[in-house]
Formats: structure tokens, C-alpha cells, sequence
């Protein structure tokens, strides 16, 4: 299902932020993530974009929902 929400990663430092590309809580949601101290990137914590956005100095796109003929389709606000 295309819904018009798009792949999105930003790394800073040993954080890491990942769109969730599904709809489930929203369009909104993020994956934070922390890299070990061996490298490898463990998914933490899947919350909604004004959490995460704590984490981050750089601005994380926020969707804004429409629903045409009940089929959900998001925009970046």
C-alpha cells in the first residue's frame, strides 16, 4: 500500500532515527535506536515523532493525516 509516508533515517552520533513506514499509531512513529559498543545498531524504542525529536538536533519530518474515500494517505505538514 503506497500511503505517501516516506523512508527516513538520520544518524547523530550513537543515536539513530528511522521512519516506521506503516500507519499503526499513526503517521508519526519512529524507531530510536542505539549503537552498541561493538558497532551493531539495537532498535530501543518505537514512539511517536515529538518523543524522539528530544533526541535529535536535526528536524524530523512530521506527516500530517487525510483520509480520501477512507484510504489513509499522509503528507509531510
Amino acid at each position: 500500500m503506497n500511503n505517501g509516508i516516506k523512508s527516513f533515517r538520520i544518524e547523530e552520533n550513537n543515536l539513530m532515527a528511522t521512519k516506521d513506514l506503516g500507519d499503526f499509531g499513526g503517521p508519526n512513529q519512529w524507531h530510536l535506536w542505539v549503537k552498541t559498543k561493538d558497532g551493531h545498531w539495537d532498535d530501543i524504542q518505537w514512539m511517536n515523532v515529538n518523543k524522539i525529536q528530544q533526541f535529535f538536533t536535526t528536524k524530523l519530518p512530521v506527516y500530517k493525516e487525510y483520509l480520501p474515500k477512507n484510504k489513509p494517505q499522509y503528507q509531510l505538514a
